[in-house]
């Protein structure tokens, strides 16, 4: 994920918080490896751990997100295809312009969710829970490998 303008009308604070997470060392290494191992989506890995620092719980109900859903199968996904298939060294240029476009299309689903998420009565606040353990259950309601998720926990400390 790349830093964009504030000035830009995807802009919200989930984006701000997946820039500022995305950042972290070894959290992108994570992600990518969850995406590409077991089939997560980075972008509701980013939003359940965003919800976990507003002590919100991840639900099923929530991840109804049928905006979102659409754009990542019609954009995020066959632009990510298309980047893959690109070789490193020949396709350099096309690659990292698919790169680009990928990443906007990213932001854009981050104001999906974001929208999605913050007009959604089927959000839980947790009082009186500990961060960290808020962390491990949104990410579980997006795997059940505990492994992958107590690295994550580990990463975000």
């Amino acid at each position: 994920m790349a830093a964009q303008c504030a000035t830009d009308s995807d802009d919200n604070p989930l984006w701000q918080y997946a820039l500022a997470v995305y950042a972290k060392p070894g959290v992108a290494q994570h992600l990518l490896l969850g995406q590409d191992s077991l089939g997560l989506d980075v972008l509701w890995c980013l939003t359940a751990l965003w919800l976990a620092e507003q002590k919100q719980a991840l639900t099923l109900a929530l991840m109804q997100q049928v905006a979102y859903d659409e754009w990542r199968s019609s954009m995020i996904v066959p632009l990510r295809a298309l980047r893959y298939r690109c070789d490193k060294t020949r396709d350099a240029a096309l690659r990292k312009a698919l790169l680009a476009a990928e990443l906007a299309a990213e932001k854009r689903g981050i104001a999906l969710l974001y929208a999605g998420v913050e007009s959604n009565d089927d959000i839980v606040p947790v009082e009186d829970c500990d961060v960290d353990e808020l962390v491990r259950g949104n990410l579980s309601v997006l795997t059940g490998d505990q492994e992958w998720v107590g690295n994550m926990v580990e990463f975000l400390q």
